[in-house]
């Protein structure tokens, strides 16, 4: 269901045009911020943050944010297809760094599969001053990498007894202030169906973060990101 979702999700964000990538972040997250609160409510949990995972959820929601920015910049400057590759490039780093920060082990399967993947990734880079989609795809790179580490901070958060809709809400709400104050000042306007198609967007999106967020919280990194 996840990647249903951040499909449609990525479509909806090329349709809405020639938007700045972190105006359309915000809308993206808005909306989810939205949905966790309803989630919270239902379930009366109190929106606090849990003793001692100050530290996990800010880097959940700095990796997360920076994963965002990324891919929607890869987005607005490569192929969908391209851009939508190097961001599923995301388990193969939240592999890494479950092994990294989590002491999983890497099943020989598995890494041989991150091996391919970053191999595939350099046919959609094109590595080279010549190319002009190098940038981009570098970038676009970075946002899988910032995703995975992300994910595997939501592992972290989830082996802490950390329920998915905070995870969610504070990922969502850091991401919608980090990118406030481009808005104030250098917000660009956009038609009625631009905002309905980034409304759309969040939607998606907000489908996807709960959808990942408690498969992560459940299973270890290595086994379900594959």
């Amino acid at each position: 269901m996840p990647i249903l979702f951040f499909a449609l999700m990525n479509m909806m964000v090329r349709l809405a045009g020639d938007l700045p990538s972190i105006e359309k972040s915000f809308f993206r997250n808005f909306v989810a911020v939205f949905f966790a609160l309803i989630a919270l409510k239902k379930s009366h949990t109190p929106v606090h943050i849990p003793k001692g995972q100050l530290k996990n959820l800010l880097m959940r929601s700095i990796c997360g944010t920076l994963g965002i920015l990324c891919n929607y910049y890869a987005i607005d400057h490569l192929m969908l297809a391209d851009a939508s590759i190097l961001n599923k490039l995301s388990p193969f780093f939240a592999i890494l760094f479950s092994f990294l920060l989590l002491k999983e082990k890497i099943h020989p399967f598995a890494a041989s599969c991150v091996c391919i993947a970053f191999i595939g990734s350099l046919f959609v880079i094109k590595p080279g001053f010549a190319s002009v989609t190098a940038l981009p795809a570098f970038i676009g790179l970075l946002g899988g990498m910032g995703a995975g580490i992300a994910y595997t901070m939501v592992r972290v958060l989830g082996t802490h007894g950390v329920k998915g809709p905070i995870i969610v809400f504070y990922f969502s709400a850091f991401s919608c202030l980090f990118v406030l104050p481009y808005l104030i000042f250098d917000y660009t306007p956009m038609t009625g169906k631009q905002l309905v198609t980034l409304l759309m967007a969040g939607l998606f999106a907000a489908g996807g973060q709960f959808t990942i967020t408690a498969a992560y919280t459940y299973a270890p990194a290595g086994k379900i990101s594959i």
